[in-house]
């Protein structure tokens, strides 16, 4: 947003005259805002809290820049991103799209997003949580601004165990289960769910060439075992099955289930003042560090000049820290922005706290083919029984394979 540069005034000057304070040691203006005028649009497929939280932010905008108009549109999740790409390619379209980090691959290989790394200063980036940032840099460059984030971390029922007693490491934490089926942990079957696991023994998914490691760095097997012997302890469940897994722990059939803060409102009706958030406990080779994805405010290649101007006004207004504290009380989000107010939100506070742990969703071509082969060898080990040393050999060829590598 382009400001006017700030000015003294002539009370400042009068009194350096007068032998008062040297004009340096005064109280600078406030910079105010070039006012703006036009109107651009806005596409989302932000509902309930969310869409209130949008509410609360458009409002807040149209009082800073009164000469705005903010058309917004609601599209249904599964056809937004197609609707996007169909009507940009078109040379028509949104000026801007609210969109999740799994859309960057064929967002950007589609040439339907604009990037910003010349539109945006270093201080701005800064303002930014860097994981959250990081998801929108793809091949290099930047092309969107996080709004909020997401990442897992450990629900417990206060009721069966006292998340100030958190066991510390996941030894300690299958040792505890094992007492009792009360103690009882659920984990969902999938990669992005247990991703966390992986560099708590010592591995990454991806080098920097995107080429698998898996079988080349700390101990995935040893982890694998891990979930294998957790998933035959009476009361614990490593299941492929989300809803069971959620349904169990608000019936309070087990103490902790590992899951986001898109489930607390959810969870919180079901326990209420029960209900509290943990990190996750450490591995043999380090802490677990689940992967934070971000969802973002993206823009139209095909808007330049005074258009561009403000459309990126408001992509920088939904992303300052006073949006970010609507999405916090009204969205239950966590605001990408690290000068935002989260309120005094236990849960939340808590998913902030594992994100000071947590890495960047890989931004990488490479994903696509992750996703399916990564989830598989987590099912293989836990419900098939296969060997744990053979199956992250063969995961990482055939993620290989599949990307060329």
């Amino acid at each position: 947003m382009v400001v006017e540069p700030s000015t003294q005034s002539a009370a400042a000057s009068t009194a350096q005259t007068q032998g008062g304070p040297p004009q340096s040691l005064l109280p600078t203006a406030t910079p105010t805002p070039t006012p703006l005028a036009g109107r651009i649009v806005l596409w989302h497929s932000w509902a309930e809290g969310d869409g209130d939280a949008l509410a609360a932010i458009l409002e807040l905008y149209r009082r800073a820049q009164p000469g705005v108009t903010v058309d917004t549109l609601y599209v249904a999740y599964p056809d937004l991103a197609q609707a996007y790409a169909d009507a940009v390619a078109a040379g028509e379209g949104p000026d801007l799209l609210l969109a999740p980090v799994w859309w960057m691959d064929g967002l950007v290989s589609t040439g339907v997003v604009l990037p910003l790394d010349d539109l945006l200063s270093t201080s701005e980036m800064a303002s930014y949580w860097p994981a959250a940032l990081e998801n929108f840099r793809w091949q290099g460059r930047l092309y969107g601004l996080p709004v909020h984030y997401e990442l897992v971390s450990v629900f417990v029922n206060r009721s069966l165990a006292d998340p100030a007693a958190m066991p510390a490491t996941l030894d300690e934490w299958l040792a505890q289960a094992q007492q009792s089926p009360s103690f009882g942990i659920g984990l969902y079957n999938n990669l992005y769910h247990l991703a966390w696991g992986l560099p708590a023994y010592g591995a990454h998914l991806f080098d920097e060439n995107g080429v698998a490691v898996i079988d080349r760095q700390g101990d995935v097997p040893a982890f694998l075992r891990w979930l294998r012997t957790l998933s035959q302890t009476p009361g614990s469940y490593v299941d492929p099955d989300y809803g069971m897994l959620k349904d169990r722990f608000r019936k309070g059939e087990f103490a902790y289930f590992i899951d986001g803060p898109w489930a607390i409102d959810e969870l919180r009706g079901a326990l209420g003042d029960n209900l509290a958030v943990a990190l996750l406990p450490a591995g043999p080779f380090g802490p677990a560090q689940p992967w934070l994805s971000a969802e973002g405010v993206m823009l139209n290649p095909n808007r330049i000049g005074g258009q561009q101007q403000i459309a990126l006004s408001f992509a920088r207004f939904l992303t300052t820290a006073e949006s970010g504290a609507q999405m916090a009380a009204l969205g239950r989000r966590l605001p990408a922005n690290r000068n935002a107010a989260l309120g005094d939100d236990p849960l939340l506070q808590g998913f902030a706290r594992q994100a000071m742990n947590a890495q960047p969703l890989p931004a990488l071509p490479e994903m696509a083919q992750a996703w399916g082969y990564g989830g598989d060898m987590f099912i293989k080990v836990v419900d098939g029984n296969a060997d744990p040393v053979a199956t992250v050999i063969e995961t990482a060829a055939l993620i290989n394979d599949a990307n060329g590598k």
